[in-house]
């Protein structure tokens, strides 16, 4: 008699993490993500105690001490390494084995589609998820020792930035094992996607189309969640690509199917994801969940903003190159996009003689603001001068609400202690699962009992 659909699904599932739990590289890259994600800490921690001192016995230079910035994104900059690089080998080992082994044939005979079968080992790579959040669950565990504050929402955007990267990671893997015949051959095809991500950064710079295309890779996108914004496109974008890898993936799985109806299907699946991706871009949802805020305007200046139904428009005489545009878009337009009804910003045709020279023009520098057929213009990039510019052009007297100052949370603290569990325990905790979940003495009279 034939197993239900559900009780299928648990055995293969059951299977699936049982494959995961016995590959030596899995547990090679949590020891490495254990000795990266401990030293990355331990130096974060100096550099951010020597700062402290400095910050203590000069309070307005406190409020830059802020324990996201100068503990969390870099430790977990481990984690961006590791998921890059090493990630992807452990999928395609947990994928390809059943290709070369001969297994997937087996599988495909079950009367599970192909969808269900990828479902179960994307599944399954949740143990793996887990796994590495240990070395982090112990960061947050030191760190709160040692005195340290810790503001819970930036962490949770933070590891719900790297979740997704991860899921993106595995999907782009399953898909890479689907395509080829060769498991280096989806390896090299993975690491082309994360790499070429790289790239995409490193262009940015330049501006035109590699700018617009810089904003799209998965670094920047990490990128908004590390710095405590929460905002629905990269959160649709993470969705939607790893959506589009998955299906791929599952549609390209059987290799006794016609390449015609398959490609049909992909085709399908990308207009469709397209659309939903281009109406979340519509109207993009922010939720601004630092503690100092540093992403938002002050409440009754983004209330009078959000009053202004016409739209204003901004234009901008400065280079790409110019530092003070940089400073511009950060901390002001980039508030304004997040915040008026409807903006216009405009890029006028302006050159500078050179790096250190004048310019050309007598309104370099200049910013124009325009709104109801009223005009203004500044060269200030600061928000303290622009704010009551754009009010002023809408008729509006606008008294900033008493909100708390961010104080900071300077603290010298030393972790060096902590080696001994990154460096140490924790590896051996590692090589000691290693050594069980690979142990086939172990894993038969395991099967045996449950029999």
């Amino acid at each position: 008699m034939p197993l239900p659909e559900f009780k299928l699904l648990r055995v293969l599932l059951v299977q699936e993490i049982r494959a995961l739990l016995i590959f030596p590289a899995l547990w090679g890259m949590l020891i490495i993500l254990s000795l990266l994600a401990g030293y990355s800490f331990i130096q974060a921690v100096e550099l951010f105690s020597q700062a402290s001192k400095t910050a203590l016995a000069y309070p307005e230079l406190a409020r830059g001490m802020n324990p996201l910035e100068g503990i969390f994104i870099p430790t977990f900059g481990a984690y961006y390494l590791v998921e890059t690089l090493l990630l992807p080998f452990v999928i395609i080992q947990l994928i390809g084995q059943d290709k070369q082994n001969g297994t997937l044939k087996l599988l495909l005979q079950l009367p599970l589609s192909p969808f269900a079968l990828n479902a179960v080992k994307l599944s399954a790579t949740s143990v793996v998820l887990f796994l590495t959040l240990l070395p982090g669950i112990s960061i947050l565990f030191i760190w709160q020792y040692l005195g340290g504050v810790i503001h819970f929402p930036e962490i949770f955007a933070l590891v719900l930035g790297h979740t997704l990267y991860f899921l993106t990671i595995v999907c782009i893997a399953m898909f890479a094992t689907a395509i080829s015949n060769a498991l280096p051959t989806a390896a090299m095809i993975c690491l082309a996607a994360t790499l070429g991500s790289w790239v995409l950064d490193f262009v940015a710079a330049s501006g035109g189309l590699a700018g617009v295309l810089g904003n799209w890779s998965l670094t920047a996108l990490l990128g908004q969640f590390e710095n405590g914004l929460l905002s629905s496109v990269p959160l649709a974008f993470f969705l939607t690509l790893s959506l589009f890898f998955f299906i791929a993936a599952s549609v390209l799985l059987h290799p006794g199917q016609r390449l015609y109806p398959r490609l049909k299907v992909i085709l399908v699946a990308v207009v469709t994801l397209l659309l939903i991706q281009s109406s979340v871009m519509q109207i993009p949802q922010y939720l601004d969940i630092t503690e100092n805020r540093r992403h938002s305007f002050n409440p009754a200046d983004v209330r009078a903003l959000q009053q202004m139904n016409k739209t204003v428009i901004i234009t901008i005489h400065l280079t790409r190159e110019d530092g003070r545009l940089y400073d511009f878009e950060h901390d002001v337009l980039a508030k304004l996009k997040r915040t008026l009804p409807d903006l216009k910003v405009r890029f006028a045709k302006t050159k500078q003689a050179g790096m250190f020279g004048a310019s050309e023009s007598d309104t370099y520098g200049l910013i124009e603001y325009e709104y109801d057929g009223k005009l203004d213009q500044s060269y200030s990039n600061s928000a303290l001068e622009i704010l009551p510019l754009i009010h002023g052009l809408a008729n509006h007297k606008v008294a900033p609400d008493i909100i708390p100052d961010y104080t900071g949370h300077p603290l010298v603290a030393d972790a060096s202690n902590s080696k001994w569990w990154f460096y140490l325990l924790l590896p051996l905790m590692f090589l000691a699962a290693a050594y069980l979940f690979c142990k086939p003495q172990l894993l038969k009279s395991h099967i045996i009992r449950r029999q």
